[in-house]
């Protein structure tokens, strides 16, 4: 029974640790390629608001891609 404890305990601080180290705001989500941050890329790439054809025309949003 103790061992189970522990092994619950462990698997909690593991998944949090996990958890915050996780950058959850990962997508820079666009709807113009002036809204993608200038430094996201990598010299001669440029950042570029890119709009996924299977998104309904309703939808302008977009995912900031190096092109």
């Amino acid at each position: 029974m103790v061992k189970i404890l522990k092994f619950i305990y462990v698997m909690i601080i593991f998944l949090s640790l996990f958890l915050v180290a996780t950058n959850v705001n990962a997508i820079n989500k666009c709807s113009q390629d002036s809204h993608c941050p200038k430094d996201m890329c990598k010299k001669p790439s440029k950042p570029r608001c890119v709009v996924s054809p299977k998104l309904p025309l309703s939808s302008k949003s977009g995912v900031c891609t190096c092109v």
